[in-house]
């Protein structure tokens, strides 16, 4: 084993099952002492891969592998395969031993200057003529300025880290072929928007029955609207006001206790149920998406910058406010952990923490005699 330069460039050179193996690592001597001295551990611990034999596998070949071996393993496919019809845009002819840690930082660097896609698509643009449409997006990309998240960013390099994984497991790669690599820090794009308590009531006010139940059963629940929209009558127990929710985002069943209001909603769709989900369209199916109707309430209410999820944003910030523990919110809200729950809702409103400041202070008063004369043997 040794090191070779050729040019400008350094080589690592060893021997494994047998044969002389010459791989190119670059210009800097330093990378390559450290590509030798790991090829030496992987030979030394039989964990030693002949990276020649993954060189003729593309990035798009295998990622058709992966996505064949991973259906009906993840909740959603249909995200799986956006994403990795974005990563074969940069990576699809790529070998895959060529798709390092540094390739990938390129990637995530580059995506976060690139604009988000604009709304002018699918349901929302049936009722635009071509020219109309063309019109739109550019205006939308002139004036909006806005680049892909550093959490959608996260979410495609997750998914290029599974698939690589994969490789590697079925011997294609080094194991952890993108060990080292960090995400993006997220914090900064936690959105922190919930509804001040008038606003809860407006809202309420500017939505049509069915929407009303809806967004009530979101607020007093703070349940995704995936869980809440795939209710089914079997599932609830309307009397002792449980309900159990067999699919949910931690991959882990809940049964949740409901408070009255909860309670009530159920009892009023009972009332009027229409085959088996609880929440449901005219035919008795799956009410799949409210979006329309929601917008149309937000804009009748005057509420803007408001999603439907943050809903669930709004009740767990309230959970939070009135004092519930966060292992009790975390199990109410179908988090996986106490501590899931205080990174992504541990923000609390002004007033609220400009009271508690209150109480506290008015306490340390009382502890420190602030505000009291001063007896004569303290004053010596």
């Amino acid at each position: 084993m040794g090191l070779v330069k050729k040019g400008e460039n350094w080589f690592i050179d060893y021997r494994a099952n047998g044969r002389r193996i010459r791989e190119k690592v670059g210009p800097s001597r330093k990378l390559a002492e450290s590509a030798l001295a790991k090829r030496r551990l992987e030979l030394a611990e039989n964990r030693f891969l002949d990276v020649r034999k993954a060189s003729r596998e593309t990035f798009q070949s295998f990622a058709e592998k992966y996505l064949e071996w991973v259906q009906g393993r993840i909740r959603s496919i249909a995200n799986e395969r956006i994403y990795v019809r974005r990563l074969n845009a940069t990576f699809g002819g790529t070998c895959l031993s060529d798709i390092d840690v540094a390739r990938v930082e390129k990637f995530m660097a580059q995506r976060l200057k690139e604009p988000r896609q604009h709304p002018y698509r699918g349901k929302s643009a049936w009722k635009l003529d071509a020219v109309e449409r063309e019109a739109k997006i550019k205006a939308w990309y002139a004036g909006n300025g806005k680049t892909i998240s550093r959490a959608h960013v996260n979410r495609e390099v997750s998914c290029l880290r599974r698939i690589l994984n994969k490789a590697a497991d079925w011997k294609l790669l080094p194991a952890r072929p993108l060990g080292g690599l960090r995400l993006f820090d997220e914090r900064e794009s936690i959105r922190k928007r919930y509804l001040k308590p008038e606003e809860i009531r407006t809202l309420l006010a500017a939505c049509g029955p069915g929407l009303r139940q809806v967004v009530t059963f979101a607020l007093y629940t703070g349940r995704r609207y995936g869980e809440i929209s795939g209710m089914r009558w079997q599932d609830v127990d309307v009397e002792n006001g449980y309900v159990y929710f067999p699919r949910t985002k931690k991959k882990e069943p809940d049964q949740v206790a409901l408070p009255p209001r909860a309670r009530e909603v159920l009892a009023e769709l009972r009332r009027d149920a229409n085959g088996d989900f609880v929440f449901h369209k005219k035919d008795g199916g799956q009410l799949r998406v409210v979006r329309s109707g929601f917008k149309r309430a937000l804009r009748r209410a005057g509420i803007a910058n408001f999603r439907f999820h943050d809903l669930r944003h709004t009740a767990i910030s309230y959970m939070m406010m009135n004092g519930i523990d966060l292992k009790t919110i975390a199990e109410l809200v179908g988090h996986a952990t106490a501590q899931m729950v205080d990174k992504r809702y541990g923000h609390l409103s002004p007033d609220h923490k400009r009271a508690a400041a209150e109480v506290y202070g008015s306490a340390m008063d009382r502890l420190c005699g602030h505000g009291q004369v001063p007896s004569q043997a303290g004053a010596a």
